[in-house]
């Protein structure tokens, strides 16, 4: 839970309320197209002249302008108030919440040279140098993958978990696809190192380096720094 959140619990949010684009904010970025010779499927296309160019930004202008000035502001600017508030109280949604899971530890391959050195480490993660150490384990362990029994997390909210090829029902809504690394350990047992990505959509994820410590007997998130986002 540490990891996911309860973000997911919610019916997924209703886009924004459409409103148009006024062609003074966009018309310098029209100019500035730099034209090329585009070959596609074994066509070449030339670039047009820059009168034709001129007679089609014109049109475009004034197609925008008009949808821009008949637009109807009124309804656009309640129709805002109840999409904020909607996004404020979210709905909570009653189908079963999946989280797909890869039945598989990975092995992580990360370029991570910036972060390895003393002082990248202490200014993207801030944490002390027996972290760091971890780190370099996680990077140059050249274990294999290892199987994953994902059904045996306890701390899984109201998720359900389910494997990568896993089909939803309508009763489902398969929100995120998890997938870990293998985990390091230090000496004493008591501090841990991983990678994780989480998958929310075709443009939508998340990868973090994870570290954990062992407070009397129990696992907890020490820090989870971002790698990268989609």
């Amino acid at each position: 839970m540490e990891m996911v959140g309860t973000y997911y619990y919610n019916e997924p949010p209703p886009a924004p309320p459409y409103k148009p684009i006024h062609p003074d904010s966009i018309y310098n970025e029209i100019e500035g197209e730099i034209e090329l010779n585009i070959e596609f499927d074994g066509e070449i296309y030339e670039p047009k002249d820059s009168l034709t160019l001129a007679k089609e930004w014109e049109l475009e202008r004034d197609s925008l302008l008009k949808a821009f000035n008949n637009f109807d502001w009124e309804q656009y600017q309640q129709d805002s108030i109840q999409w904020n508030k909607l996004i404020n109280n979210p709905k909570r949604d009653k189908r079963n919440i999946v989280l797909k899971v890869y039945d598989s530890l990975i092995v992580p391959n990360l370029d991570l040279t910036t972060r390895l050195s003393e002082k990248g480490f202490r200014n993207n993660i801030q944490l002390d140098d027996s972290w760091r150490q971890l780190l370099i384990k996680l990077v140059d362990t050249e274990s294999s993958s290892k199987h994953f029994k994902f059904e045996e997390l306890t701390n899984v909210g109201d998720y359900q978990l389910r494997p990568v090829n896993f089909e939803p029902t309508e009763q489902d809504r398969a929100v995120a696809t998890l997938t870990f690394s293998r985990v390091v350990f230090d000496e004493n047992g008591t501090k841990a190192c991983y990678y994780y990505k989480e998958y929310c959509g075709p443009l939508c994820g998340y990868g973090y380096l994870v570290f954990v410590e062992r407070t009397d007997g129990i696992w907890k998130l020490k820090e989870k720094h971002q790698l990268w986002i989609s």
